[in-house]
């Protein structure tokens, strides 16, 4: 029987630009400042789960627009998220602020650790306006850097494989 395995280093699974955003604001002001900017209508859209080696559960919340008339979507996500116990409905006997494990957090990108926030734009038409919109975010005073990430410089494959959703 053959045996067939998604190579996701193919170029073709990674058809989107990424911005990489640093800012010390919290995702709602950054979802502000990119919908003021880009004038456009970010909504929370899905919490992306990925478990951690350990078992761990994370959620990153992915923020999404889809331009109809440019044919662009906009998807924004942070580096950085928490972990997420599971929820099983039992309240604890005492409450101890200092009981249990200590607040454990995660990188979706863990080499890019000064990238706090990703814009990624997908679309057949991106390309004509990639430029105007890297251009229109990075003159927002809300945001310390925006560069662009190419997804061939990243060296960490897994890390890779986290930008597919």
């Amino acid at each position: 029987m053959a045996t067939y395995s998604l190579d996701i280093n193919a170029e073709e699974h990674f058809d989107f630009d990424i911005f990489s955003i640093t800012c010390t604001e919290s995702i709602y002001r950054v979802v502000h400042e990119l919908n003021q900017a880009l004038n456009i209508d970010l909504q929370l859209n899905d919490l992306l789960d990925f478990t951690h080696k350990e078992g761990e559960d994370f959620y990153f919340p992915l923020y999404t627009f889809t331009h109809d008339e440019l044919n662009i979507e906009f998807n924004l996500l942070p580096n950085q998220t928490s972990f997420q116990p599971k929820i099983d409905g039992a309240q604890p006997k005492e409450f101890d602020l200092f009981a249990g494990d200590v607040e454990q957090t995660t990188r979706l990108i863990p080499e890019l650790e000064n990238s706090d926030y990703f814009l990624l734009i997908k679309g057949d038409n991106r390309y004509l306006y990639n430029h105007t919109i890297f251009e229109s975010i990075k003159l927002n005073p809300a945001f310390i850097i925006v560069h662009e990430i190419f997804v061939e410089d990243l060296k960490d494959k897994k890390a890779k494989g986290n930008l597919l959703f």
